[in-house]
């Protein structure tokens, strides 16, 4: 009986982490995306390398607004998967209350959402494993 209560107990609040977790980051992307409404279209100025402890590399671009007044740095790290080339030019929807605030117009870029779609659904087959086992136990 106490078996039960414990790994029952262990599922549910396992479930109840990740479903805060979910909860959170479907937020922060959806509050991103109402706040970053105005378009800027920036260029490729430089492109920061960081080696890894692993030893791979990872990068950061810095953009220059068009009208070369104003530098932005992305926040996140990109590894292979995303490359921007110097010179090149995009477009970025801003946060006018926040100009650090911002998301690419090409959803390609936006690393981050995939991070964190990853993050609800990979919980999700540990789950499942877990369901299974016990089901079928």
């Amino acid at each position: 009986m106490i078996n039960y209560i414990i790994k029952y107990g262990f599922i549910f609040i396992f479930m109840s982490a990740w479903a805060i977790l979910c909860i959170y980051k479907y937020r922060k992307w959806d509050h991103k995306r109402k706040n970053c409404t105005k378009q800027l279209f920036v260029e490729v100025k430089e492109i920061l390398e960081k080696k890894t402890a692993r030893g791979g590399m990872v990068y950061k671009p810095i953009f220059i607004t068009t009208d070369g007044e104003n530098n932005i740095i992305d926040t996140a790290f990109y590894s292979s998967l995303v490359s921007f080339e110097i010179g090149q030019q995009l477009t970025l929807l801003i946060n006018p209350q926040n100009p650090k605030d911002f998301l690419y117009e090409n959803d390609s870029y936006n690393k981050g959402i995939i991070v964190d779609v990853l993050c609800c659904c990979l919980p999700f087959v540990f789950i499942l494993g877990i369901f299974l086992t016990f089901a079928f136990s």
